[in-house]
């Protein structure tokens, strides 16, 4: 009887308190979500459009402040590449917050760092709020709408 009752305490306390153990296929969820975003980071950072490339689903939507809309891979490549050649990213995504569907999803982050002129020094850091939408293509989650804008202090 004490067994039980222990038992029964053990397991009120778990569902009480909100805990529950991840499953295998939401870590590797957050994972391949994760490994996304820093691919991302890396793309920027290192000025790599290859890598932008890779992130994003043929048919994306960009939506930056203060950057045109560009809608498809090549538009949005265009604009990388432009940006990019002018521009030193040193940035860092903290993810905020990932909800995931089957083959839909959003991902919140806030990012950090500095942007400057190629060659010139920052002036100081900035940070950025972003919304991600995913969608998984052929078994891979790639960007399929993305919007951005500068924190409001």
């Amino acid at each position: 009887m004490k067994t039980w009752n222990v038992m029964t305490v053990a397991i009120a306390v778990s569902l009480l308190s909100g805990y529950t153990t991840p499953t295998r296929g939401e870590s590797t969820l957050n994972k391949e979500i994760r490994d996304l975003i820093k691919t991302y980071q890396r793309g920027l950072n290192e000025a790599n459009v290859n890598l932008i490339r890779c992130v994003y689903a043929a048919d994306a939507i960009f939506i930056g402040q203060p950057f045109p809309t560009a809608i498809g891979l090549d538009d949005i490549v265009a604009l990388y590449s432009d940006f990019l050649s002018k521009l030193d990213f040193n940035v860092e995504f903290d993810v905020l917050d990932i909800e995931l569907s089957d083959d839909l999803g959003f991902i919140r982050t806030h990012s950090h760092g500095t942007i400057a002129p190629l060659g010139q020094t920052p002036e100081g850091s900035e940070g950025n709020r972003e919304i991600f939408v995913v969608k998984k293509i052929d078994g891979k989650w790639k960007f399929y709408r993305y919007i951005f804008n500068a924190d409001v202090n």
